[in-house]
């Protein structure tokens, strides 16, 4: 038996020792008195937010501290990482006890795949000792589902603030397009259709890239679902990588092939291609929203004003129209009964619509809770006057008509998908980005670019990268290491 699972089970074991030591969870009048407002109760808490969602997430903390972490003696101490990869560094550190790392935190926000990876480790509380069935139901059954990957249906997160990706366009800049061809907006609306339009404009402007994709999206996963397969599969007790060929294939047609031939050009702000005239669209966060330019800059002495329009995420033709949905989390480590019921009473709190509204619309992400979505008007008017209304406004309905109208992919968290998600996700952008480089020396050393991509858009390279990719998938679906 090897470390790690020694370790596994013998936190489990002392989990189960403290709870019978503290007995089972009984009435909220019982919990009530395990805190004193004489000597509050601190939770500490970890998060990824950063920018502006950070100065709002840390008034969030400072008004519950003021009033009823006051009133019942609950205490929130919140420390703010750069990024969610340096945040699931510094918590997989200290739930494996590496030397110099932190304790850890009783609260924390995660991805699925984090926190379940940690859950093995140091096991997490289950909500439902401290959410009735009544409370759980108040939170869209999506956005809820996320936590849920037990058997007997343990519920280890609580969504606090979903996003989900859009497409951002330059209106000012594809209406002139449009009109000038004759484009049709509805092939906005589909993967084959962005390229053909990207292609189009690429011919029309003299080169320029149309599109760009965040880095950060999740389109790899939900590619593959959109084009009926969920790319996980059980089978004999254990997780396989299921991707067909053909499914495989039409991803790369419209995502590999627009990068080599230069219609589409993705950097880790897209904005930026936006603001300087590069790009007409970008696949990007509804959490971003307050980001996207309100004039392009030609010069240091030339700017003109844009406006932008925002839609739903693409889909293949003919298939389902899947939408992401991302945002960290909230989860907490099993402790003693008095932290985590008051980890579970600030989780409420900010939860609440008439908190979780205001913080979540005003920073371009989503509200949990069903009341939130009783009408687009009543979410809009947390849109506030000093962001960039009207960018923040349609993303706000745009996410608003995906909601009503087509289905939020849940993902699935297993043994091993946090790495297997990471290698999925990352596999086709590496690859872009490896052969542009290539092709880029290969033309500077004199061979034709038209050769060159020729060998780089036939069906080797294509079978090749598959081959690459599914063996890979599973190596790290059986736990093992494989090389980059």
């Amino acid at each position: 038996m090897n470390r790690r699972i020694m370790k596994k089970i013998f936190n489990r074991l002392a989990v189960l020792a403290a709870v019978s030591l503290l007995g089972a969870v009984s009435g909220c009048s019982g919990q009530k008195q395990l805190l004193d407002p004489s000597a509050p109760t601190v939770v500490t808490l970890w998060h990824a937010y950063n920018a502006y969602a950070k100065v709002e997430f840390d008034k969030c903390i400072e008004t519950f501290n003021d009033t009823v972490g006051k009133e019942k003696g609950i205490i929130v101490d919140a420390y703010g990482y750069g990024a969610s990869d340096e945040l699931d560094e510094a918590l997989y550190g200290s739930a494996n006890q590496v030397i110099g790392s932190d304790p850890l935190p009783n609260l924390f926000t995660a991805y699925p795949d984090s926190a379940y990876r940690l859950d093995q480790i140091a096991p997490l509380m289950d909500l439902r000792n401290y959410f009735s069935e009544e409370e759980l139901a108040k939170y869209r059954p999506e956005f809820l589902q996320d936590g849920i990957w037990e058997e007997d249906g343990a519920r280890k997160m609580l969504p606090i603030a979903k996003s989900t990706e859009l497409l951002f366009v330059n209106e000012t800049e594809y209406s002139r397009f449009a009109r000038a061809t004759g484009a049709d907006r509805a092939e906005l609306s589909t993967w084959e259709g962005l390229a053909k339009t990207a292609e189009a404009y690429d011919q029309w402007s003299g080169g320029k890239p149309f599109l760009g994709m965040n880095s950060y999206n999740d389109f790899a996963l939900l590619s593959a679902v959109q084009l009926g397969r969920e790319p996980y599969r059980t089978e004999n007790g254990r997780v396989v990588f299921d991707y067909p060929q053909e499914a495989a294939k039409r991803v790369w047609d419209v995502y590999y092939v627009p990068h080599l031939m230069g219609w589409y050009r993705s950097e880790t702000f897209n904005q930026d291609g936006i603001k300087s005239g590069n790009l007409v669209a970008y696949i990007g966060s509804s959490a971003g929203a307050g980001y996207f330019p309100e004039d392009v800059i030609v010069s240091g002495a030339e700017s003109y004003p844009i406006e932008c329009t925002v839609r739903t995420y693409p889909t293949f033709e003919g298939r389902e129209e899947l939408m992401t949905q991302r945002g960290a989390n909230l989860c907490g480590f099993a402790s003693d009964e008095a932290h985590e019921f008051a980890a579970a009473e600030f989780m409420k709190w900010f939860t609440d619509p008439e908190q979780n509204a205001a913080f979540a619309v005003s920073t371009g992400y989503i509200p949990v809770e069903r009341e939130a979505f009783s009408s687009l008007p009543e979410l809009l008017k947390y849109v506030r006057p000093e962001d960039n209304n009207l960018a923040v406004e349609k993303s706000v309905a745009a996410a608003f008509e995906a909601m009503e109208s087509k289905e939020f992919y849940v993902k699935r968290s297993f043994e091993n998908s946090y790495s297997a998600n990471q290698l999925f996700g990352d596999s086709l952008s590496q690859k872009v980005n490896l052969d542009l480089e290539e092709l880029r020396l290969r033309v500077e050393s004199g061979e034709k670019e038209e050769a060159v991509l020729a060998d780089f858009l036939g069906e080797e390279n294509f079978r090749s990268w598959y081959a690459g990719l599914t063996a890979k998938m599973s190596e790290v679906l059986a736990g093992e290491e494989h090389e980059e």
